[in-house]
């Protein structure tokens, strides 16, 4: 495998920073509703930390029957990439649903804290879908790369509200309606910890953020896409495990497409792609016939 030199992922790292807050910075001069899924500082917020505090951008559609889905982009938890975020929300709002932009925390914040922030967001609109005019029992999650991880840790480590909270969102549930888990890697302890030799500790921390772990049989129903040269074996091998379970769910996997490419549409950032662009129609399709 080849190295990546520090040096240019730093400047690639500054370069997708830059784009996300500029993105955040449109998002907000064109009116789109942002909201803080916290008053003040969110619970776990490193203080080393930059960027912002958790947070959503809504995209409503007039029909209060449609339903909802949260965008993650993608990023390895250390950035976030804009080509997986405002496009395809604006994608999944101008098919006829409500779409919403997720600002998670990235690092230094420890991976099991980001995905957190998916738990939150489903919550969280779930508590306020009467101010929001959506309706509270049709929230999906989905994302790409690290986005999709977190999807997939949300729609696998969901409660269903503590009603003794004394803060009123976490009085409701935090299980998605669906997920849509796009080019995300699903079960990194079936790799172990490389090398010969078990560490059983390290192994039992891998584990706990495995989301074929972690499956479970209330879990939402899956939309899993993977094209062949990311490798489908994650989205086949997943699929299995969902299948083993009797958990619905869908695999979509294409030949052609490289890692990141968002709606591989030749856009925003994208390369172009059309047959694997077709995931994004596939998507909206499986969406409205849950009802969204």
């Amino acid at each position: 495998m080849d190295r990546i030199d520090p040096q240019r992922f730093k400047e690639f790292k500054e370069i997708r920073d830059r784009q996300w807050e500029k993105m955040w910075d449109e998002i907000i001069s064109e009116g789109i509703r942002v909201c803080y899924l916290w008053e003040g500082e969110a619970p776990g917020w490193n203080s080393e930390a930059t960027g912002s505090q958790p947070r959503i951008a809504l995209y409503p559609v007039k029909d209060k029957n449609r339903g909802t889905v949260i965008i993650c982009a993608g990023g390895a938890f250390i950035f976030k990439s804009f080509n997986e975020a405002k496009p395809v929300a604006e994608y999944f709002h101008k098919a006829g649903l409500n779409a919403a932009i997720l600002d998670y925390r990235v690092q230094p914040h420890p991976q099991e804290i980001c995905c957190r922030d998916g738990l939150r967001a489903i919550r969280f609109l779930r508590a306020n879908a009467g101010i929001f005019g959506i309706p509270a029992d049709k929230i999906a999650i989905g994302g790409f790369s690290a986005g999709g991880m977190l999807s997939a840790y949300t729609a696998t480590r969901f409660d269903y509200g503590d009603p003794e909270s004394d803060d009123p969102v976490e009085r409701v549930s935090s299980r998605p309606d669906a997920a849509l888990i796009l080019y995300g890697a699903m079960s990194p302890a079936s790799f172990g910890t490389g090398g010969l030799g078990y560490d059983i500790k390290k192994q039992n921390e891998i584990a706990q953020l495995d989301n074929v772990k972690n499956l479970r049989h209330d879990c939402p129903p899956f939309f899993i896409f993977q094209t062949h040269e990311d490798d489908p074996r994650s989205a086949m091998n997943f699929g299995k495990e969902l299948a083993d379970r009797g958990i619905p769910f869908e695999v979509h996997t294409f030949a052609k497409g490289p890692h990141g490419g968002g709606l591989y549409n030749g856009k925003d950032d994208t390369p172009d792609f059309p047959h694997t662009a077709r995931w994004a129609e596939l998507a909206v399709e499986w969406l409205v016939e849950l009802g969204f």
